[in-house]
């Protein structure tokens, strides 16, 4: 299932009843068997619209907890959003949040300098960054079948 990019209220840790689409959020999120999240890296960060929804996610139905999770992303940089996954990682480990995450070592996917990596058509032309992407989603598949 994708998610689009999100537009709802700002989170608020006294507000218990938020509007449709958080709600509409989260009964996506509980209805998925896993979840993949790819987030560009701004300021040695995550974006602030992903923590505000992971943020929702974590009151009251606490969507996340043990839902199996593995994180990507892309930057223009040469690190290739090591610092935003290593930041992104600790909030989804969180005892509000609790995801299953995929276990580090082979399974960071980091595209650094993704801005050469595309053609003119905007199509994704690195081949061996797409062959390390395929292994490491069949292996997220693995992951979140197993219990």
């Amino acid at each position: 299932m994708f998610i689009p990019p999100i537009d709802f209220e700002l989170f608020r840790h006294d507000e218990n009843a938020p509007g449709e689409t958080v709600l509409a959020f989260k009964r996506q999120l509980a209805e998925a068997d896993a979840v993949l999240i790819a987030t560009p890296e701004y300021n040695w960060s995550i974006p602030s619209v992903l923590k505000n929804a992971l943020d929702w996610s974590s009151r009251v139905e606490k969507v996340m907890i043990g839902k199996p999770t593995m994180v990507i992303g892309a930057t223009q940089g040469m690190l290739g959003t090591i610092r935003a996954q290593l930041h992104l990682r600790e909030i989804l480990a969180s005892s509000g949040v609790g995801a299953r995450l995929m276990p580090t070592g082979a399974s960071e996917f980091l595209i650094n300098n993704v801005q050469q990596k595309f053609d003119e058509s905007g199509r994704f032309t690195d081949e061996p960054t797409l062959a390390l992407l395929d292994k490491i989603v069949h292996q997220f598949v693995d992951f979140s079948q197993a219990k």
